[in-house]
C-alpha cells in the first residue's frame, strides 16, 4: 500500500512539475535539474518498459508532451540553456523509447461535434 501511494504521489508530483508553465521562466536551474534526474532515471529503464499493448500511451508521455510544448511555446522567454537541454532530452526519449512528442497545441487533434 505505501509503494502505491508513493507511486501515486511521485506521479503527481511529475505532473505538477510538467504543467507548471510559469516556474519554467522563474527556476530555470531547477528545471535543468528536474530533466538531468529524469535522464538518468529513465535511462536505466528498457526501451519497451511503458508500452500499454492497447494503446501505446502512458502517463509520461502525456506529462512530458505537455512540458516540451511549453518549451516550443514559451521558448523565447525561457533561458536558452533549459530549451537546449530539453530539446536534447525530448530527442533522447523519442529514439530510446519511440515516443512521439507533438511539439505545438496547433498540431494537437481537433475534436468537431456535429449536429445531432
Amino acid at each position: 500500500k505505501q509503494w502505491y501511494q508513493r507511486r501515486v504521489r511521485g506521479k503527481q508530483m511529475v505532473d505538477t512539475l510538467c504543467r507548471a508553465r510559469a516556474a519554467l521562466k522563474t527556476r530555470p536551474e531547477f528545471y535543468k535539474l528536474f530533466i538531468r534526474i529524469l535522464h538518468f532515471h529513465l535511462k536505466e529503464t528498457p526501451s519497451d518498459f511503458f508500452v500499454d499493448i492497447v494503446s501505446r500511451d502512458n502517463f509520461l508521455v502525456s506529462c512530458l508532451g505537455e512540458f516540451f510544448r511549453t518549451l516550443c511555446d514559451e521558448g523565447e522567454g525561457l533561458e536558452e540553456s533549459l530549451v537546449s537541454r530539453g530539446t536534447k532530452f525530448k530527442g533522447h526519449l523519442e529514439k530510446h523509447f519511440d515516443w512521439e512528442f507533438i511539439d505545438s497545441e496547433e498540431d494537437l487533434p481537433v475534436v468537431v461535434e456535429l449536429p445531432a
